[in-house]
């Protein structure tokens, strides 16, 4: 059980050399000792899917139980139309009827789930830009491109998939927000020079699913761009990178983790592991910083499994898939080995001291790392609303993301050579349109990448 536990924890032990600044950093993950099951889908239904199960309207563990393009049962239809209902509710339209009653049991046909998607949407007083009265059930799906082919090729008598039926809901959910002009607006900034545009958004590294789905605006300025610029392109990175990467985490000396701390910290890890677990012995040759980001970010989220959902809910990781299949090119303004130096090149010492503050905050829990947890939630809250005051305020004041050792390495030069890579963007001759993703904190702190911009001359504005 408890390796089993570890498989699934391993994946993100690395998942930031950030440390507690997630939400400054990449979000990696690490090869599991198992491979992973291959998911279930078709190649037609991967664009929609890549944003469906973002909403939180279906879990992603239907990918892998091996009934994803089989008939949906009673079960997984009700759950798939109570949590896209709840995902309706969240545009605060008022509600002027209830669903009819779903099927109990039996065949769950295809002419059931669109007229039951239809019956979800007319529950609302919607505004006039829905146009819900022109049309019948089937026509207006279609007219809105929720429901697609022709009405032969529909076979609405059919069985139902579950792959279909989460492919028509996600459609509803990101027809019906920007119908209503909703959606996460993010930290998003425009930066100009000539006739070269550049988009600037801020990250949050770990999501949920009220950070999706995107605003039109944000998604049609990625659209518009001509390619990606991330930290780290974690999607397809190099070879010789990664295992420089997963080097620097592990003791290849020969060494363990108990050659390099005292027996008190070793002790005290072992106390976290049996409260976590996980097994000691998974962790005997990884090098305390990486102990210490696997853990603190363990604190803002309730189980692995929570961890593996946003990580992949992570803002980074949304657009890295978004240009792999749109083939759009993707660019890193840093790099995997220069991000795993910052806290590898570390003295062993502080790394000892670094994991021991995270050991203690997983033992004896205070207020101020609920606090943590807390203020984490409300940033994700803050980005989907474009709240850029409110999070630069709530931002800037957490010593735990700002003013702690680990957060100050990850400052100030970083910040520069950044900044001096985007205006070269910013230079070039031509006209061309980027996308640039980066870490919030590196955009709303004074002095960092927004503010040099400016210093340098270029006109920044952000986008409301």
């Amino acid at each position: 059980m408890k390796l089993r536990k570890w498989s699934s924890f391993s994946r993100l032990i690395a998942s930031g050399v950030l440390g507690l600044t997630t939400i400054l950093g990449s979000v990696y993950t690490v090869q599991a000792d198992e491979v992973p099951a291959a998911p279930s889908i078709s190649q037609w239904s991967i664009p929609t899917l890549h944003e469906g199960e973002k909403y939180g309207i279906f879990p992603l563990s239907w990918y892998y139980d091996g009934t994803f393009q089989k008939p949906i049962t009673t079960d997984k239809f009700q759950a798939l139309v109570a949590d896209t209902t709840k995902k309706l509710d969240g545009l605060g339209l008022k509600k002027k009827g209830t669903l009819p009653a779903l099927p109990a049991a039996g065949t769950i046909s295809r002419e059931t789930v669109t007229r039951t998607l239809y019956a979800i949407l007319t529950q609302y007083e919607l505004p006039q830009a829905f146009e819900i009265d022109k049309y019948s059930a089937n026509e207006y799906l279609q007219k809105k491109g929720i429901v697609q082919g022709t009405p032969r090729g529909l076979q609405l008598d059919q069985p139902s998939t579950t792959e279909q039926a989460a492919v028509l809901a996600s459609r509803l959910v990101a027809y019906a927000y920007d119908t209503a002009q909703a959606g996460a607006k993010g930290l998003l900034w425009k930066a100009t020079k000539g006739e070269n545009t550049l988009y600037l958004l801020g990250s949050i590294h770990l999501g949920n699913p009220d950070m999706y789905p995107l605003s039109k605006e944000v998604r049609e300025a990625f659209t518009a761009s001509d390619s990606l610029f991330v930290e780290v392109n974690m999607a397809s990175a190099n070879p010789e990178d990664m295992k420089y990467f997963t080097d620097s985490m592990m003791l290849t000396d020969g060494t363990t983790l108990e050659d390099h701390i005292s027996k008190e910290t070793y002790e005290k890890l072992q106390k976290v592991l049996d409260k976590l677990e996980l097994p000691m012995q998974a962790f005997e040759t990884v090098k305390p910083w990486a102990i210490t980001t696997s853990l603190s970010m363990s604190t803002l989220v309730s189980s692995p499994e929570d961890m593996n959902q946003a990580a992949t809910l992570g803002v980074d990781m949304y657009f890295l898939q978004s240009a792999m299949l749109t083939d759009k090119p993707i660019e890193e303004l840093e790099g995997l080995k220069l991000q795993s130096d910052v806290f590898n090149n570390v003295p062993m010492n502080i790394q000892e001291k670094e994991m021991n503050d995270a050991l203690d905050a997983i033992l004896n829990p205070t207020a101020a790392q609920q606090k943590n947890a807390d203020e984490f939630t409300k940033w994700q809250q803050q980005w989907a609303k474009g709240d850029v005051d409110g999070f630069t305020k709530s931002f800037t004041s957490s010593q735990d993301f700002v003013e702690s050792d680990s957060a100050k390495r990850l400052f100030g030069e970083r910040d520069k050579n950044m900044a001096t890579k985007i205006a070269a963007l910013l230079d070039k001759e031509g006209k061309s349109t980027y996308f640039v993703v980066v870490g919030a904190g590196h955009f709303v702190l004074k002095d960092m990448i927004i503010d040099q911009l400016k210093q340098k001359g270029y006109q920044v504005e952000f986008v409301k």
